[in-house]
């Protein structure tokens, strides 16, 4: 997210979309649809210990779609922007002008910084900090195309309870969208760019949390968890509800892996292993 100063207020601002094809099979439930562009989003905003405080979103339709399934996917839209505290306040939709072009719903939330002024970015880490996982990760495509990622729960509680356990000593967080091991990497690198000091991840593989069913390279590639990645300081006590998973290091000269992974005791760079967006 961005943080923008509005006047006295800070605001912070992001945007997502979905596409047909990408994001979501065609023939997925327009309602789940619906729920997954809004979630996504406000797992943003977990993920930098804000509060939603409003969305708009714009539709591009199929040509083909009828009239009653555009209403139902407006309805739908903001029926989860209500649910997750993101209230809908305005948008657009425009419609594809030749047959057969994609579903696509892009939504931009708006969401406010807590009273204490304290926002979690990914750029706050050091040497040392341990990295807390706040759920399982893994398996979140089903074969038929459905499956978790389309029911995605925005850890907003989760991240408001962290913080409010531990305030400053929450250096960094991201939510996992794109894979536990391309994520790690990045808030390494965010993290160790803010200080010109280069960072690693090193993960334990025994350590993370799967859901069922996944293997622990699924839990690093597949991407769309949702689930929050927090760098804590390394005095603190682990939370409940969150699971030590490795730490941040300052890696050896000529070590350019962002995230390594101990898998009973072979190590494997994970820097690049996660979903992408194609």
């Amino acid at each position: 997210m961005a943080l923008v100063r509005v006047g006295s207020a800070k605001v912070l601002i992001a945007v997502d979309q979905v596409v047909e094809g990408v994001h979501f099979r065609p023939n997925t439930p327009l309602d789940l649809v619906a729920r997954k562009a809004i979630a996504r989003n406000v797992s943003d905003i977990a993920a930098m210990g804000a509060l939603p405080a409003a969305c708009v979103a714009a539709a591009t339709l199929p040509s083909e779609m009828p009239l009653e399934d555009a209403r139902a996917l407006v309805d739908a839209v903001a029926h989860w922007a209500h649910f997750f505290d993101c209230p809908l306040v305005g948008g657009d939709t425009a419609v594809h002008r030749s047959a057969g072009g994609p579903l696509t719903l892009s939504v931009t939330v708006m969401a406010s910084v807590r009273s204490d002024g304290v926002i979690t970015r990914r750029s706050g880490a050091g040497a040392g900090d341990v990295l807390l996982l706040g759920g399982a990760v893994g398996g979140s495509f089903g074969a038929d195309g459905l499956g978790r990622h389309l029911h995605i729960e925005p850890r907003v509680a989760q991240a408001q309870q962290l913080i409010d356990a531990l305030g400053a000593k929450v250096h960094a967080m991201i939510d996992v969208s794109d894979g536990l091991g391309r994520d790690a990497a990045r808030l390494a690198h965010a993290s160790g760019a803010r200080t010109g000091r280069t960072l690693q991840a090193r993960l334990r593989g025994d350590r993370i949390p799967l859901r069922s069913g996944a293997t622990l390279r699924q839990g690093l590639c597949d991407g769309e968890d949702h689930e929050l990645l927090a760098a804590v300081d390394s005095a603190v006590p682990i939370p409940a509800g969150w699971t030590a998973i490795g730490s941040l290091v300052t890696p050896q000269p000529g070590d350019t892996r962002g995230c390594v992974v101990d898998a009973a005791g072979v190590e494997q760079d994970a820097s690049d292993l996660g979903w992408t967006h194609g």
